[in-house]
């Protein structure tokens, strides 16, 4: 799978990575895995690594996985991600997703996994 995750028990947070080319199935995909998984849903922290990876998914695309898999998995739970990003395409989805998330979800993007994690420690678990 492109996307995969690690959970990190020492800082209370989810490492996420995607890798290679990026569909809407494959998100969507990785997002039901995502969130079923007990220990994800109770930590809801999440630290998005992008920078290997190309996008191919449209900001429609994007918007359906949300209102269709988040919302309803979610069901009121709030959750904070910090994503990183190494190029204009993936800011761009990453400021589209954060525009979709506000709802549910306080977002910051970073160009370095070190800035991500300084700011996720300052998020209240």
């Amino acid at each position: 799978m492109p996307i995969s995750y690690s959970i990190d028990r020492e800082h209370r947070c989810i490492h996420e990575t995607w890798t290679g080319f990026i569909t809407a199935k494959d998100l969507g995909d990785y997002w039901r895995h995502l969130l079923a998984d007990p220990v994800v849903m109770v930590i809801r922290r999440t630290i998005v690594d992008l920078r290997e990876c190309r996008i191919l998914f449209s900001g429609e695309q994007l918007a359906e996985l949300v209102e269709s898999i988040v919302l309803p998995l979610l069901n009121g739970k709030n959750w904070r991600t910090a994503i990183v990003v190494g190029d204009p395409v993936q800011y761009e989805v990453s400021r589209q997703y954060h525009v979709l998330a506000e709802s549910y979800s306080r977002d910051c993007v970073f160009s370095t996994p070190e800035a991500a994690m300084t700011w996720m420690q300052t998020q209240s678990p």
